[in-house]
């Protein structure tokens, strides 16, 4: 138990102090199911454990510190099979192994009072859902105290969700395939599987096979829904799965994936590369600025808009750790800046898609509303899907240049 409070300890010091994703630092190396469990677990329960340190110390505790006593409290509250003077020893003495001796004294009694149920419990869904404050305001000022409860109610999934490579194989190749090797899975609505990310699914992903992507992701290319041999703007493209997607369903279209940095474009060729995808070039763009070259060029745009990506926050729940999303000004200002810049690029009569992984109605309807007073599009379809099993919380906005 000790190995993985302190592998656990090591990871999240990374997240907390280092500011690095969880999923980067998961995606590198290979990490025990238990520490997996503690990291994951500490990160999903952050906002309630910091409320129960706050009521069992007199000021916060240092955050190297915060992190020991948040490893130490989850186990004590969700290892049913460990018991809790062994939980209590072991966090004490990964204490010691990471330099953290002089306060062994402090986190043993911490700890032994949260064993012996001494510590406050809040009646409120912050600390019931163990998220920030801000976010239940908004969330209950868009969709109402009932359906707030309702969309935290939903458990995280962390299976990966995989569709084919078109251009490889089918749907129901990778199906038998995996009926074959007994690897359970969940078919969804958009033509793709929900499974566990395991070795078999690693290789069928390196050998170019299949890829991982995310079902409301790919609803934003099927609500765009282009048509085979059209020329096709991905305009915020990165990590370029939406490119590529497209690419396969229109094999005969060219398509343009811009996004701003070197390190973004780096992500798409290297999506292109290992999906073997054609007919795809990739270029540098700042979205917000207008580019002459493309004036009236195209007859599908795709705006996949930089947002919150307060929509992930069940299979990322350190965006609440990384991000102050209780203020979107500044995102919304991109945002309209890219839309209003990107229907200059639709041909007459041409399809725009807006979407986002936000759940926030400023970053989402309102952007979208505020550009359809300019007069220069009609809105089609608007979809706003919440989080629920393998979907993250997305929104879709599909309209045609008047």
């Amino acid at each position: 138990m000790r190995h993985f409070m302190t592998q656990s300890y090591q990871i999240l010091s990374k997240v907390f102090q280092d500011g690095q994703y969880s999923t980067f630092l998961f995606n590198r190396d290979e990490i025990p199911d238990m520490t997996t469990k503690i990291v994951y677990g500490v990160l999903e329960e952050n906002v309630r454990l910091d409320k129960i340190i706050r009521s069992l110390t007199e000021k916060k505790p240092k955050n190297s510190i915060c992190i020991l006593l948040k490893i130490g409290i989850y186990c004590l509250l969700n290892l049913d099979n460990v018991p809790d003077y062994a939980i209590v020893s072991e966090c004490v003495e990964a204490a010691k192994m990471n330099g953290k001796a002089t306060s062994a004294g402090f986190i043993n009694a911490v700890l032994k009072k949260v064993a012996s149920g001494e510590f406050k419990e809040e009646d409120s869904l912050s600390y019931r859902y163990s998220k920030p404050e801000w976010f239940i305001s908004i969330l209950i000022n868009q969709y109402g105290k009932e359906k707030t409860e309702e969309i935290l109610s939903e458990k995280s999934d962390f299976r990966v969700h995989i569709r084919p490579n078109l251009k490889k194989t089918t749907l129901d190749d990778i199906k038998k395939n995996l009926d074959k090797l007994k690897i359970a899975y969940e078919e969804t609505d958009v033509h793709g599987l929900a499974v566990n990310y395991e070795d078999s699914i690693k290789k069928l992903f390196n050998k170019g096979l299949i890829t991982i992507q995310t079902p409301s992701s790919m609803k934003a290319v099927q609500v765009l829904n282009p048509e085979n041999g059209k020329l096709i703007l991905d305009l915020c493209s990165a990590p370029g799965g939406k490119a590529v997607y497209m690419s396969e369903i229109c094999p005969d279209s060219k398509i343009t994936a811009c996004d701003l940095y070197e390190h973004r474009l780096n992500l798409i060729n290297s999506y292109i590369k290992r999906m073997q995808a054609t007919h795809i070039s990739v270029k540098q763009e700042d979205g917000t600025k207008f580019n002459y070259s493309f004036m009236n060029k195209y007859d599908y745009v795709l705006v996949d808009a930089p947002c919150s990506c307060s929509g992930t926050y069940r299979k990322n729940p350190d965006i609440f750790i990384m991000k102050d999303l209780s203020d979107t000004s500044e995102i919304t200002s991109t945002q309209k800046a890219i839309l209003a810049n990107a229907i200059n690029y639709v041909k007459k009569g041409g399809v725009i898609v807006y979407s986002t992984c936000s759940v926030f109605d400023e970053e989402n309807h309102k952007v979208v509303e505020e550009f359809l007073k300019s007069g220069k599009a009609e809105l089609k379809e608007e979809l706003s899907i919440l989080p629920h099993g393998v979907y993250d919380g997305f929104y879709i906005a599909r309209m045609v240049k008047l």
